[in-house]
């Protein structure tokens, strides 16, 4: 992974299995200088910072946040192949070389699948689709998650392939539409014509 790459905390959170809130959460109160880059206001995690997302998840909860920033403030430069820390009488050893590799395999899956998609202005007004298609990524992540089955998917979008139908699911964890769902084109438009109506009373 290149190490000037910078992912989203969507991303990371699609790519890790990790709650995008948590992610926030470390961002905010527990990963070192450095390690979160903010552009137009958005933080975007670098590759330490990502690797700290990992490292953060498989430790056992009861190890102390302060632990946690003794780990996290070694994981820069060459990945080490193992930090040890102490707090009281407890030894805490993390394995940050099976961390990065689990990370670098996750992240080499999550960009294959990125590769099936693509945002063109051309196909529907830029929307994600699926390469070579007209398929709306964001249409079939829906679906999925209303219980549609793979078998149900391929038999109405017969160019639909099992890649693609995993690929949905993650892009959608890591590009999360932003605001609020558009209104039908006729909840926005004004009525062609009005016509009053008088009640005929009994």
């Amino acid at each position: 992974m290149s190490l000037t790459e910078l992912f989203s905390p969507a991303e990371i959170g699609a790519v890790t299995g990790v709650p995008v809130k948590a992610v926030y959460k470390l961002i905010e109160q527990r990963l070192p200088a450095g390690f979160v880059i903010r552009r137009k206001q958005r933080p975007l995690l670098t590759r330490w910072g990502a690797l700290c997302v990992v490292i953060d998840r498989e430790m056992p909860r009861e190890v102390p946040v302060a632990i946690r920033r003794q780990v996290y403030a070694q994981v820069r430069g060459a990945t080490p192949q193992a930090i040890k820390c102490k707090h009281g009488i407890m030894h805490y050893v993390v394995d940050v070389k099976a961390a990065a590799d689990k990370m670098d395999a996750d992240l080499a899956k999550y960009r294959n699948a990125m590769k099936l998609i693509v945002e063109d202005p051309s196909i529907q007004a830029g929307a994600a689709t699926f390469k070579g298609t007209r398929l709306l990524v964001h249409q079939i992540a829906d679906l999925i998650a209303q219980g549609a089955t793979e078998a149900e998917l391929r038999e109405d979008y017969p160019r639909l392939t099992r890649e693609m139908i995993a690929a949905a699911t993650t892009y959608a964890k890591s590009h999360p539409r932003r605001g609020r769902p558009r209104k039908p084109a006729w909840q926005r438009n004004e009525p062609l014509s009005t016509r009053a109506i008088a009640r005929r009373r009994g």
